[in-house]
């Protein structure tokens, strides 16, 4: 098992070498370089800065372009380990998510998958919801991404490029991809980048902008970041990254002002945010993008129970706190869906967790699903 991912289940069996909820530990012995990246999508001014790093004649270059229109904007992204790249183009408009839907036929969730593209790739191929070309298969099937797809790896933009690329064509096709915010992501539009692989740091240089400026205002992954939401809803199912704790569910704030709390703080550093309820939803023990109580097992009967009712569904499916398989907690009414993705790419399988007609199932990277999880419900 990679030294880092060791590292991070010895913590989490060990829970009392670290506070049970907070910072994780950073990454280890770091030998990347700068590699291809991008495109950067930026706004100055009147026009639209593309930029990026792509292979020529074996050579590492950086090229740019700028244009008027939208419209006029044709996007390439490289995927450089696997020799690949997807075509796409930038969404029309972007708009606010909804944080409340019907539930769909079928779902997948996937969380945590920290810029490894790879991973990523095997799991929606082998769900069949994209072809081997990256193009969207899953009809009017829901994906669901519960956050953390920043630091880590070393394909984080090439992750995000997909999530934009395949939201367009699910909803053409009827279906839905939902993104939702994880504590990495509010880290990087912080400007805490201590989880970032040296990869980005080279390639800063190389892409003559600096990293704060690939996710603010001005560039197109940042507007689009800000539209996203910390929590939604599916049917009887509530998803967020980390847990809701009993704290938030008794603090008044609605799921709905959550995710607006979310979206109007998200990049101020957690120090300058004076607002109450906004350290709240911010907050590194008991904010939804850091609370691991429900994860570990924490909650009381009637803890769980007025998180649920708060949240108005059955069941809670989170990420954040690794486990060794998707694992029902609480006789299956949390559902943690965060696992060693590294090391089962290693060892050829993806697995994660696939909601059918309301029913949960544990399904991997070859198509198979069980009728139960793995790791059997736990009774509390």
């Amino acid at each position: 098992m990679n030294i880092k991912y060791l590292l991070r289940a010895i913590l989490f069996l060990l829970p009392g070498l670290l506070p049970a909820n907070g910072p994780e530990p950073g990454p280890g012995h770091d030998n990347s370089k700068a590699d291809a990246d991008g495109p950067l999508v930026l706004y100055r001014g009147r026009h639209i800065l593309v930029k990026s790093l792509v292979y020529r004649d074996s050579s590492l270059t950086y090229t740019s372009a700028k244009y008027q229109e939208r419209s006029e904007v044709n996007l390439q992204c490289f995927v450089q380990k696997n020799h690949e790249h997807f075509s796409f183009r930038l969404h029309d408009s972007l708009q606010v998510e909804p944080d409340v839907y019907d539930l769909p036929e079928k779902m997948l969730a996937l969380s945590d998958i920290e810029g490894d593209f790879e991973a990523f790739k095997m799991m929606l191929v082998g769900a069949e919801v994209i072809d081997d070309k990256f193009n969207w298969n899953y009809g009017k099937g829901h994906l669901v991404l519960v956050g953390d797809f920043f630091d880590r790896g070393l394909n984080v933009t090439e992750c995000l490029w997909l999530i934009y690329k395949l939201e367009t064509e699910a909803l053409a096709a009827g279906g839905k991809v939902h993104f939702i915010l994880g504590n990495h992501e509010v880290l990087n539009l912080q400007g805490d980048t201590q989880y970032m692989r040296r990869k980005y740091v080279e390639n800063v240089d190389l892409m003559r902008e600096e990293y704060k400026h690939w996710y603010d205002n001005n560039s197109e992954l940042g507007r689009w970041l800000r539209t996203k939401n910390a929590v939604e809803k599916i049917g009887d199912y509530v998803f967020c990254h980390a847990g809701i704790s009993p704290e938030l569910a008794n603090s008044g704030i609605s799921l709905h002002d959550v995710n607006v709390i979310g979206r109007q703080y998200l990049g101020k550093p957690y120090q300058d945010i004076a607002n109450s309820r906004a350290k709240l939803v911010f907050d590194v023990q008991d904010g939804i993008f850091w609370y691991r109580g429900a994860a570990k097992s924490l909650l009381t009967e009637d803890q769980l129970n007025t998180v649920l009712n708060y949240a108005g569904a059955k069941r809670m499916v989170i990420g954040h706190t690794l486990q060794n398989e998707v694992t029902g907690l609480y006789a299956g009414r949390v559902i943690c869906i965060d696992l060693f993705h590294e090391e089962n790419v290693r060892q050829g399988i993806m697995k994660t967790l696939y909601v059918e007609n309301g029913v949960p199932f544990g399904l991997d990277s070859r198509g198979e699903k069980n009728s139960i999880f793995s790791i059997a419900f736990n009774k509390k």
